[in-house]
């Protein structure tokens, strides 16, 4: 595998990356809004039934999903209620379920939510 730190000067780390960022293609059809880690609360119903809120941190957000940072993780298929402006006069809140789940480091989780 290619370490870019080892690379001898900055043009040639420069054109390497430059390669690698066209060689990747965007799949989505619609636009992604970076939501500079805004705090959502999360609402959902664990497995005995109790509906739970908590905060998350939302990344990214788009027509058809969002990415959400969490502290634990959820099944594939949870359903989930994402809160933006919790408690204000311009909430809303969006329903969707979790497509994908991967742990980050110790402390939190990416969790992919397709909106339904």
């Amino acid at each position: 595998m290619l370490d870019l730190k080892e690379l001898p000067n900055n043009s040639l780390r420069d054109r390497v990356m430059d390669d690698v960022q066209k060689e990747y293609v965007e799949k989505r059809a619609s636009l992604r809004v970076d939501m500079e880690a805004e705090r959502v609360l999360l609402t959902w119903q664990d497995s005995s039934g109790q509906v739970t809120s908590d905060d998350a941190i939302c990344i990214d957000f788009a027509r058809k999903g969002a990415l959400l940072e969490y502290k634990t993780n959820f099944a594939l298929g949870s359903l989930l209620e994402v809160t933006f402006h919790p408690n204000s006069e311009n909430e809303n809140t969006v329903k969707g379920q979790v497509c994908r789940c991967t742990k980050c480091n110790d402390l939190s989780f990416h969790v992919a939510v397709q909106l339904v």
